[in-house]
């Protein structure tokens, strides 16, 4: 059986490396590891269909620059920790794919950033909120640092 593992999402915010330093800082004392998830949402067919062969081509390039700067993030972050660790991507919604990442590792917390302005919308949540309902898991969100 492998170590504990904490999961975290990254999204190439502050707000994100912020819940990243703090999963390292549970990792370190738990003796977990890290699976760091990235999660680019699904452009649907409809909309790539109606958007002109650029347009699609853009949203390509433009997941694949956040992807890179995410998983930049986790190195800079990780760099001289003695914590172990991997950078996972996931096409679909933010919050089913956590989830999902949450069982299939086993994690022992899911950890998110909190945004430093949440806007209430009626019948509307927000990823954390969603996340705090759906996971089956602890979920440790961490508050931007203003």
């Amino acid at each position: 059986m492998g170590a504990p593992v904490v999961v975290v999402g990254v999204d190439g915010s502050e707000r994100s490396v912020h819940a990243l330093v703090a999963a390292v800082r549970l990792a370190a004392v738990t003796d977990s590891r890290i699976v760091a998830v990235h999660v680019v949402h699904d452009h649907s067919l409809a909309a790539a269909a109606a958007a002109p062969v650029s347009g699609a081509g853009a949203l390509a390039v433009s997941d694949d620059e956040l992807t890179d700067r995410c998983h930049m993030d986790c190195e800079l972050v990780l760099a001289g920790t003695h914590v172990d660790w991997q950078f996972e991507v996931r096409r679909g919604a933010p919050v089913t794919e956590l989830v999902k990442a949450a069982a299939d590792h086993d994690a022992i917390c899911v950890t998110v950033g909190r945004s430093p302005r949440r806007r209430f919308i009626c019948g509307s949540r927000s990823t954390m909120e969603q996340l705090v309902h759906r996971c089956d898991r602890p979920v440790l969100i961490v508050p931007s640092q203003t």
